[in-house]
This record gives C-alpha cells, structure tokens and sequence, in this order.
C-alpha cells in the first residue's frame, strides 16, 4: 500500500465555482441597482395610492377574548372543529355595529379562578373603531359587542337584558381587553421611528469605529435598502403593519448588518496586507474578492435562515406571520444588499489614508569655542 495521501476535491465544489467564477460586483454595481430601484418606485407608488395596512396598535382599535372550548363551557362551539362557524358569527356581530374583524390569535385562558379547567381554547379578537367617537362612547360600544357575542354563542340566554350581564354566570367567556386610542397609536409611531433612528445611528457608529467611516457609511446606505425593499413588499402584498413589524424592522437591521460586517472584516483584511506590503491597493480587487471568499458563508446563513422563518410565517399565527414576512423580505433584501450593493458602494468611496511623510531634521555642527 502506498502512504501518499491524495486530497480530494469535488468538481462541484461551491467555493471552488465562486472563487473561479467572473462576478464583479463593483463593475456591475449599476446593474445591481435596477431590481432594487424598480421595487422601490413601485413601494413609493403605493405609498402614495393605498398606503401601509395599518393595524389596531397604530390606528386605535379593541380587542376582546372569547373562550371556545367545548369541553370547558359544555357548548357546541369547538375551535378545532368550527372554526370558520366562529370567524362568521363574530364578523356578523361586528358588521352590525358597522366594525370588521381585524385579526384572530389562537390563545389559551386561564379558568381555574371560576372553577373551570385551566388552559381552555380562546380567541382573541382585534377590531378598530369609529376613531370619531369620544372614549366613552367606545367603551359604551363595546360593552354592547360583548354582550351580544355572549348572546350569540350561547354563554347567556337571549333573553338576558344588557344591564344584568355582570351578574351571568357565564359572562367571564367573552372578556374585554380594553382599547388602544388614537392619540396612543400616534405615539406609538413616533417611538417605534425614533428606536428605529436610534438603532440606525448605533450601527453607524459601531462600523465607523471598528472599520471606518466610508465602510460605516455604505452599510447605513444598504440598511436603508434593506428597509425601503421590506417596506415595498409590505405594501404589495398588503401586510398588516402593527408593532410587530417595528421589531421585525429591527430584526433585518441586525441581520443585514452581520452579513455586510463579515464582508467588511476580510476586506480590511486584505486592506492590511497590501499596506504592509506597500502594493498598490486597488479597491475593486479587494472588495470583489472578498464578496467571493465569504460567498459560501453568506448563501448558508441566508438560506437556512430563510427556510425557518419562511415556515414560521406559513404556519404561523396571524399575529406570528406580521412579524416572519417582513423578516422574510428583510433576509432577501440583506443577503442583496451585503453582498452585491454594499462591496461596491465601499470600492467607489474609500480613499487610503495618506502616509505622513517623516522629517528628520538635521541639526548644524555646533562652532568650536574660542
């Protein structure tokens, strides 16, 4: 037997095909533009026409919790089963009062304080109100939604007058969550745009102090891509927008920013030996070659990340999916942006710092003393 050892190399190899292949991000850096652009005008268009789909916590709105449990409150109503004879029967409640559903949230109660078993079936619903009325006049409304959704799922007989509700038995089946005002909701956005600039600035800094200004400045660019694309895709396919996307924003925010620092790290990299080595550095070089040797690591991260939470917004809640298809958007747009805009942005803006020159200087011989 011979002790030579052979490495062996697949021909297919990903890394091999990337390091091989003739991409060049900087030189096709406008043509990488177009998708991006296109997408935006088509989200500001939007914008512009129908607006974002703004759920209760931005427009004010209630939401109340109906138990569903069949074997808890010895009814015919059984998530599991009647699901859609649930969803009409509370859509048809609202419609009389001139509301609409909102949501639905599969959800658990807690029972045992009634006597009843712990953990039974609920649904919380979300529905925004007439924002022209005065509180009280909310509050009265919903009081009256409460008591004729009781009515309608037969936790209370139909003949129980609205004032004797408190003292039904059964009331505690249908629970009233409160209301979210409009002057909240306005406030509510203006704190979720100010965490949003807050966690921009603190990214910008933190690359501008571990790299450099340019490498900072190119990353905000592309996290502004990566907000704008979501934000697009958010308006097409009419996603609800309530607090949940804020945290999904700033999700994308700390995803993109990790593909585009991995990037950065062998750039300054390679930045560090041709200046040792006193070569001229060419910056489209570097930045190309570090898109390919950190290509494989990227397209990974980016699909298995992708994948889960792809699946996550499939099979999710309502509630789940407002938060997993922005992000979905957000990791496309980021796993973009951090390899075929932000390299390029770097390659047009960075300037070596110049080298001070250094001067010696020589002092006369002192005179002899006389």
């Amino acid at each position: 037997m011979s002790n030579k050892k052979y490495k062996k190399q697949s021909k297919f190899s990903l890394d091999n095909m990337i390091k091989n292949s003739k991409l060049d991000v900087c030189k096709n850096l406008k043509w990488f533009l177009i998708a991006p652009v296109v997408i935006i005008l088509v989200g500001v268009i939007l914008l512009c026409t129908v607006g974002f789909n703004l759920g209760i916590d931005f427009t004010g709105g209630s939401n109340m919790t109906i138990c569903v449990d069949s074997e808890v409150t010895e009814t015919t109503w059984d998530l599991d089963r009647n699901k859609d004879k649930i969803v009409d029967t509370i859509e048809d409640v609202l419609k009389d009062h001139g509301l609409k559903l909102t949501t639905l949230q599969e959800t658990v109660v807690d029972l045992s304080d009634v006597g009843m078993a712990s953990n039974a079936k609920a649904v919380i619903i979300k529905y925004q109100n007439d924002n022209s009325l005065e509180t009280e006049a909310i509050e009265a409304e919903n009081d009256k939604i409460r008591h004729e959704l009781l009515k309608a799922f037969g936790y209370v007989d139909a003949s129980v007058e609205f004032e004797d509700l408190e003292d039904i038995d059964n009331a505690e089946f249908v629970t009233y969550g409160g209301i979210t005002t409009s002057t909240a909701s306005s406030e509510l956005m203006m704190k979720s745009f100010i965490a949003l600039l807050v966690a921009m600035v603190l990214i910008l800094i933190y690359v501008a102090f571990r790299f450099e200004v340019t490498s900072g400045l190119a990353a905000i660019l592309a996290l502004f891509h990566d907000l704008l694309i979501t934000s697009a895709f958010v308006l097409m396919f009419r996603i609800q927008i309530n607090v949940s996307f804020i945290a999904a924003l700033i999700t994308i925010l700390g995803y993109s920013i990790n593909n585009t620092i991995i990037i950065f790290d062998r750039m300054r990299d390679d930045l560090r030996v041709a200046k040792k080595a006193e070569a001229r550095i060419n910056n489209s070089e570097i930045a190309n070659r570090s898109v390919k040797d950190t290509m494989t690591r990227s397209i990974i991260t980016a699909l298995t990340t992708f994948v889960m939470i792809f699946m996550v917004a499939v099979i999710g809640v309502a509630d789940i999916r407002e938060f997993a298809w922005p992000i979905v958007f957000g990791v496309l747009s980021g796993f973009y942006s951090s390899v075929f805009i932000t390299p390029g942005l770097w390659a047009i803006a960075y300037r070596p710092r110049k080298r001070k020159k250094t001067v010696v200087k020589i002092e006369a011989p002192a005179e002899d003393a006389e």
